[in-house]
């Protein structure tokens, strides 16, 4: 109102093309630009028209009688088209904080005291963002934890290593992304803010989701408020911007194990994979609800992915090479797995499980997938819960309950995720409310060590009878 005195219709809008606030859609200060632009060429049109309107009255102010009209209908035009986008993408009037929260992959991220957690994908190391927002990063070759600590690194949602390189980490914030660079080697436990390289684009945060190149060093940054999905080029510190209208913003990202593809949850009932040679997409639509979790087999060619309102898990199969199109997905997925909730007694204790997925991951062979489940009213046991599947692949995906894992009464778990360098089986690495950090060893022996014993002792057999002499 104030600007509105002083300033008139213009002043408004200049604040308005000037204001860079969290309330603020990334298009608003556009519109007043735009809507600014009218305004002054209308006042230089009708003071070339009417020259004696230009003139000073002591008692009148410099702005004409129409003015007030065309500013109310300027906002009248500004509220309608927000709560037109609020109500298309409901999650675009959240804050900033309840925005991270919906989307992030942390259960409760607002109450964990534990905000992202992130393996190393080739070194027993993790990087762990806390409350405070600090990320402390932990390795099994040293004591020494480094505390990595930036004006910017607020807000943070995300973490991820880059492969190929034991020091950079990838840190999501409020209003950027930080790429920290930690000398392995450094007896150091406090990096100076100079060691991490600072990439933000206008229009573009909180970021909640990053996904690394497995092949080189781009780095794929997403935002539920931003329709853009950035690819970075990180060495320039520059990138590129594949923008796709229609779903509200971009949620969470997967790039498959071998590189080719790109998968990218928009905040609505629809998902698309890119191909990342020439970056064109396909998307998948009408799912029921938006997509609440996904994962890439090992060898790039299965998606297994989940809606939010159904207790079911889909596939969609990916060719290797594709002679039709460039993306060589299935047309429809298939339902390889129901979640729905069962019960069975134990000990006289009625368990129930099943029920919507809250997330779900595979291990680094492909063979174990672990999936949550969102709590509801009558089973406050989800919470604290994951469930265990055998995963098969001989002519189709077939997943076979073989267990559950359960925390400690009253606990809740925040996230979860498989150590990838464990090769005994797969480890387990569970994430709770209270900063607690606890580890599942599952024992097996992988389908190529199996294969492997099984061929040596075939070999070995001639060996254990006596040769025919000649």
């Amino acid at each position: 109102m104030q600007a509105w005195h002083e300033q008139g219709l213009c002043g408004v809008l200049e604040m308005i093309a000037d204001e860079d606030s969290d309330s603020s859609t990334s298009w608003t200060p556009w519109l007043a630009c735009a809507s600014l632009a009218v305004v002054r060429w209308l006042n230089s049109l009708h003071g070339s028209l009417y020259p004696h309107l230009v003139l000073s009255n002591e008692d009148s102010d410099s702005s004409t009688s129409w003015t007030p009209w065309l500013a109310c209908a300027s906002l009248a035009v500004v509220r309608w088209l927000n709560s037109l986008h609020g109500s298309l993408y409901p999650h675009l009037v959240l804050s900033n904080e309840d925005m991270i929260s919906e989307f992030t992959s942390i259960r409760n991220w607002k109450k964990s005291e534990i905000c992202a957690f992130a393996w190393h994908p080739h070194t027993p190391k993790c990087a762990i963002a806390l409350k405070d927002n600090s990320v402390k990063i932990f390795s099994g070759k040293s004591e020494i934890v480094s505390n990595l600590k930036h004006r910017l690194q607020q807000c943070v949602s995300a973490l991820a290593w880059k492969h190929h390189s034991a020091s950079v980490l990838a840190v999501a914030c409020k209003t950027c992304i930080l790429i920290w660079r930690v000398d392995p080697s450094s007896l150091s436990t406090r990096p100076a803010a100079s060691a991490a390289q600072v990439l933000a684009y206008q229009g573009h945060g909180p970021v909640t989701s990053l996904a690394w190149d497995p092949k080189g060093g781009l780095l794929a940054s997403a935002s539920p408020s931003d329709t853009a999905m950035l690819i970075w080029d990180v060495a320039k510190g520059a990138c590129t911007v594949l923008r796709r209208f229609g779903g509200g913003g971009v949620s969470h990202l997967r790039w498959s194990p071998d590189g080719e593809r790109l998968f990218a949850a928009t905040p609505s009932q629809m998902f698309r994979v890119w191909e990342t040679q020439t970056w064109q997409c396909e998307r998948w639509t009408q799912l029921n609800g938006r997509c609440q979790a996904a994962c890439w087999s090992p060898d790039g060619r299965m998606l297994l992915f989940a809606t939010e309102n159904e207790p079911i898990i889909y596939s969609l199969k990916f060719n290797k090479e594709s002679t039709t199109d460039l993306i060589g997905g299935s047309k429809a997925a298939i339902v390889c797995a129901d979640l729905s909730e069962i019960a069975y007694d134990q000990e006289d204790e009625v368990i129930k499980i099943g029920g919507l997925v809250q997330d779900m991951a595979l291990n680094e062979t492909g063979e174990r997938l672990a999936v949550s489940f969102k709590p509801n009213e009558k089973n406050d046991n989800l919470s604290s819960l994951v469930a265990l599947f055998n995963v098969g692949q001989m002519q189709l995906l077939e997943l076979i309950p073989i267990g559950f894992v359960q925390g400690e009464p009253g606990n809740i778990l925040q996230m979860f995720s498989f150590e990838p360098t464990f090769n005994e089986g797969a480890l387990l690495t569970m994430v709770w409310e209270d900063g607690k950090v606890t580890y599942v060893p599952l024992f097996f022996l992988s389908s190529h060590d199996l294969e492997q014993q099984q061929n040596n002792y075939l070999h070995s057999i001639p060996d254990q009878f006596p040769q025919q002499q000649n």
